[in-house]
């Protein structure tokens, strides 16, 4: 009986040795920290894309917008369900690809916005930003279910702020400042749920990516909304 129950455990010992050479090396677990810094990784590769395309690419994207405005508004928004879409897979390689396409994405709309501003305001807005996501950041790394607690009422509130920016767009009403404001409170929230969130799911190369575009599309939204709110208050 103690033979058999050795040579099960062989055997038991051998197929976990087998399915673990079978996963390819970047979708195995790795530790929480080593995870944690694939998130900054992928942040850092995202941000700076998205630099590189407001700088070096500002009046390329305007100009393809202002040919065909519906078929840009389009082709953006495909685009991005197809990235988030992608981005979240489980195989790392595909996760890559859908959240570079977000980038892009991202990148060609902000650009949009940032030639139409001086370089110092762009330059306050990022620190403003970069202040704002940190301190989210911390507050939840120490307090996370705080943040997770939030869900839900984040999402209803972002619905009510898209469905009232929508009304007072198509009704030709002035865009009020305080909208900014709402959307600064809530995306400023959202990076610490995102990440509280992120800190749920295993811990594998493909869902630090999946964080990364959670937390990456939020810093953008937050960066371009403080950029306008500043343009405003000149």
């Amino acid at each position: 009986m103690e033979n058999m129950n050795n040579m099960n455990n062989y055997e038991n010992d051998n197929m976990q040795n087998w399915q673990q050479q079978e996963i390819p090396s970047y979708q195995r677990e790795i530790s929480r920290r080593q995870y944690n810094v694939l998130i900054g990784a992928h942040l850092l590769y995202g941000l700076a894309l998205t630099a590189f395309l407001c700088l070096k690419l500002p009046y390329i994207f305007p100009q393809v917008y202002s040919v065909h405005p519906v078929v840009f508004s389009l082709g953006f928004l495909a685009t991005c369900l197809v990235g988030g879409w992608i981005a979240r897979k489980e195989n790392y390689l595909l996760s890559i690809l859908g959240y570079t396409m977000n980038v892009l994405c991202f990148g060609a709309l902000l650009s949009l916005t940032t030639m139409f501003y001086p370089a110092h305001l762009i330059f306050i807005a990022a620190v403003l930003t970069f202040v704002v996501v940190l301190t989210m950041t911390v507050a939840a790394v120490f307090m996370p279910n705080a943040f997770l607690s939030m869900g839900k009422a984040l999402f209803i509130a972002l619905i009510g702020l898209v469905v009232a920016e929508a009304v007072t767009f198509f009704m030709g009403i002035f865009y009020p400042d305080i909208f900014l404001l709402i959307g600064i409170f809530i995306f400023s929230l959202y990076v610490g749920y995102d990440w509280a969130r992120g800190q749920q799911y295993p811990s594998t190369p493909s869902y630090a990516c999946y964080t990364a575009l959670q937390l990456y599309m939020d810093i953008i939204i937050l960066f371009k909304r403080i950029l306008l709110l500043m343009g405003r208050r000149r």
